[in-house]
């Protein structure tokens, strides 16, 4: 039965016979799980009164004895009622510790949290997902949650929770996961015994799906057409900026800088946002391959580690607009884009690239809708350019990449993996999802 306050008994441990025969006599505190410490008395079942909770009279020493373990139930007691009164959250484990401590593991949630990630030393990106975590789990609760609530049924009205506000599959897998970890943590530490997700295997429910969101080559023409147009003007076989523009492509929150991202990401082989992110200008040459100027961008992905070669030819409109525009006029620091002096400083560089990137998608939805309005004009005019999928967010243009290159006829899957950082095992659902398309 569930109590709105800890329960405190004098008990007999029947289970545990000491070298004389006798069971020790323990302290208990039961309040949302147990916990129980030795008063240094024992006796035998014949001479202990459960109901009173004192041993009976005719056991040697018994008024002393007893005075004793009303003495330790009493200090007990109180130390409960001043947590309560002080409006502090405590477990069995503070109210039996012979000081009143605050650094005994507690069985919030908020209490486990700090307790794991102190003991296990977690990088700050983890630390932040925990904490995103906790946040979550507090607006969805609506007030303190102990670890004892955390059940398969909680869990699944949780997920189910996060999927009606937009949360997706791998977020809610991710989200499970950290819950899953703290869980096992408190059975560690005895504070709860049974797994919430021993029945349940949420990985199947809120499973991936297999088709990865792109956009078709034609559309991110569309796309790559609306850049261009904001940023130049095309005349007598040349071009020049258009008045301002270089100003608003430099400005990290506009909403011109959001598309060239997109389109910047497609056109530099689909490297990842945080890789893009991250290069300095220094790690873009200029190389000579049989007579052609090529900007040669050469690093190791951040999530594997991988190396990746990129070559691009230098002397043509998109390179120019899309890299030598930043080289030339980008001088707020060493990256080659400005991206990461927007929206503050965090300790964990990554976590706070995929914050910056998670502000751009709402922006990056308006360029979608806005391209779709262009798809319907031009399908109208007798072209056959397929919508783009609003559900598209940055990372899609790294599959948007390599779909483009896979239906190449002369496609290399060997290259293409190594360059984007897949196996090739990987890409093969791409050529089925074109077979699928009819694409192929």
């Amino acid at each position: 039965m569930k109590v709105s306050i800890a329960v405190i008994k004098l008990v007999l441990r029947t289970n545990k016979v000491l070298a004389d025969g006798s069971h020790p006599i323990m302290l208990r505190a039961s309040f949302n799980g147990m916990k129980e410490k030795s008063t240094g008395y024992s006796c035998s079942v014949k001479f202990w009164n459960k109901k009173n909770e004192c041993v009976k009279k005719g056991y040697p020493n018994f008024l002393a004895i007893n005075a004793e373990l009303k003495k330790q139930k009493d200090e007990a007691i109180a130390k409960r009622d001043r947590y309560i009164a002080s409006d502090e959250v405590y477990t069995p484990a503070m109210i039996l510790a012979k000081e009143e401590v605050k650094n005994v593991v507690r069985n919030d949630v908020k209490g486990l949290i700090e307790s794991y990630l102190e003991e296990k030393g977690v990088s700050p990106r983890v630390v932040t997902k925990w904490w995103c975590v906790y946040n979550s789990l507090m607006k969805f609760y609506g007030k303190q949650l102990v670890v004892n609530e955390i059940n398969e049924a909680f869990c699944r009205k949780y997920a189910k929770w996060l999927k009606d506000n937009g949360v997706s599959n791998g977020s809610i897998r991710t989200y499970l996961s950290i819950i899953g970890a703290l869980c096992h943590y408190a059975i560690e530490l005895g504070v709860i015994s049974k797994y919430p997700f021993e029945s349940w295997k949420y990985n199947r429910t809120y499973a991936e799906s297999k088709n990865e969101l792109y956009v078709h080559s034609k559309s991110m023409n569309v796309l790559i057409d609306m850049l261009l147009d904001r940023l130049i003007i095309r005349k007598n076989g040349g071009w020049t900026y258009k008045e301002g523009a270089v100003e608003e492509l430099l400005n990290v929150r506009s909403k011109l800088y959001v598309l060239y991202l997109y389109v910047l990401g497609f056109y530099m082989c689909g490297l990842a946002p945080v890789d893009i992110t991250l290069l300095k200008r220094k790690d873009i040459k200029v190389v000579e391959i049989n007579g052609k100027m090529y900007y040669a961008i050469d690093g190791h992905r951040q999530k594997t580690g991988q190396p990746y070669r990129i070559r691009l030819l230098k002397d043509c409109l998109m390179s120019n607009v899309l890299i030598n525009t930043m080289l030339m006029f980008n001088d707020k620091g060493n990256y080659f884009l400005p991206t990461l002096c927007v929206y503050g400083s965090k300790s964990d560089i990554k976590a706070r690239i995929g914050h910056i990137y998670g502000k751009y998608s709402e922006t990056l939805v308006e360029w979608l809708k806005k391209a779709n309005r262009e798809i319907a004009k031009r399908n109208v005019e007798g072209d056959s350019i397929p919508l783009i999928d609003l559900e598209c967010r940055f990372y899609s243009y790294r599959h948007s990449y390599i779909m483009s290159e896979i239906q190449k006829p002369n496609a290399n899957l060997l290259r293409l993996a190594t360059l984007t950082g897949k196996a090739v095992t990987t890409l093969h659902q791409y050529v089925t999802l074109l077979d699928e398309l009819d694409l192929v």
